[in-house]
């Protein structure tokens, strides 16, 4: 699909960048590098859970150096694992934070045997489609979107890492040695924003079964849900009160023909306070991750980077340098950046 025209984004009800030239102007104003001072290293985990009998493969990124850094639990997309935002993981944990890819139940390298089968049998058929299902697999994957197994199931590996993080159990004794369990956020991609909006408060109709684990200071949402889909409504925002950023991009259109837009709408209902919207121009679906170096991703990364350092650090200053992006930023930039 095509990016929205301006003239479509305005009858969406939000005004989206139009393609720019950029030329490195948001990094050449900005003091705060792309990729951190700190070298990074990384090491996987099988952690369990008895009460359902089952291993989360879990891949953490952490600063080599010793110390005490916040922790970012990063939810992958449906059918993914730990190996997807690698690019991602690592840059922020070379500034200072140790970064957690639990592989779910719906991974399509490691699904959980007790994954639904029929469901299972649809998520290999849509993958081996190789990006051009007929519309009658399209419309059979939406519809596993909305099986509640699977949100369910990826709240409860949330509180299977963050218990690990806080009594120092199942993780390598680096991660345990460096996790700081008194500041955590939360971030996703794709299913993993659902999982991220969820674990900020975002209420389901039917509600989830799963207990939502609290003690997450931020949450930073890419290409996320709006309401009418997968049991979320207009007032399911309401209660997210933490500060939160939610991102999608011009092209950023998903397998039930969402728009980015609708992706914003977690911005638009919450309550005001800490909240962050950017937008990407040119940016589709699967972009969120690019390699350092990438102008419109550094740009991202540096916004993305002030807000868990705000969120997680208390660090007045890269707040206010956000805020202060943020008023000055205009729809036709090609990083887009509101605050409320």
């Amino acid at each position: 699909m095509r990016a929205f025209s301006r003239r479509g984004l305005l009858r969406a009800g939000a005004a989206l960048p139009l393609a720019a030239g950029f030329a490195g102007r948001a990094l050449a104003e900005d003091a705060l590098s792309e990729v951190g001072p700190l070298e990074v290293s990384f090491v996987d985990a099988d952690l369990r859970d008895e009460a359902r009998g089952r291993s989360i493969a879990t891949r953490a990124y952490y600063p080599a150096k010793p110390g005490r850094y916040p922790v970012i639990v990063f939810s992958h997309g449906f059918g993914g694992s730990l190996l997807t935002f690698t690019n991602t993981g690592r840059i922020w944990a070379s500034h200072g934070y140790v970064v957690l890819h639990p592989t779910h139940s719906d991974s399509l390298a490691r699904m959980d045997p007790g994954a639904p089968p029929a469901e299972a049998a649809v998520m290999r058929q849509y993958h081996e489609a190789a990006g051009a299902p007929s519309p009658q697999l399209r419309q059979a994957f939406v519809k596993v979107l909305d099986n509640p197994f699977f949100i369910d199931s990826r709240l409860r590996d949330v509180g299977v890492l963050v218990s690990a993080v806080k009594q120092g159990k199942g993780l390598d004794r680096a991660i345990v040695e460096r996790a700081d369990p008194t500041r955590m956020g939360m971030s996703g991609h794709s299913f993993g924003a659902y999982t991220t909006l969820v674990m900020a408060g975002a209420l389901l109709s039917p509600p989830v079964s799963a207990p939502v684990t609290p003690g997450f200071a931020g949450f930073l949402s890419m290409s996320g849900q709006g309401p009418g889909r997968m049991a979320l409504h207009d007032d399911s925002f309401a209660g997210i009160t933490k500060p939160m950023m939610v991102t999608t991009g011009t092209r950023d259109f998903g397998a039930a023909g969402e728009t980015p837009p609708w992706r914003l709408k977690p911005f638009d209902l919450s309550p005001p306070g800490d909240k962050y919207a950017v937008v990407v121009d040119g940016f589709a679906h699967r972009e969120f991750d690019p390699a350092p170096g990438n102008p419109r991703g550094a740009a991202l990364r540096v916004m993305q980077l002030r807000f868990w350092a705000g969120a997680l650090r208390g660090d007045a200053a890269a707040r206010a340098a956000l805020d202060r992006q943020a008023d000055a930023s205009k729809p036709t930039d090609p990083v887009w950046l509101r605050r409320r």
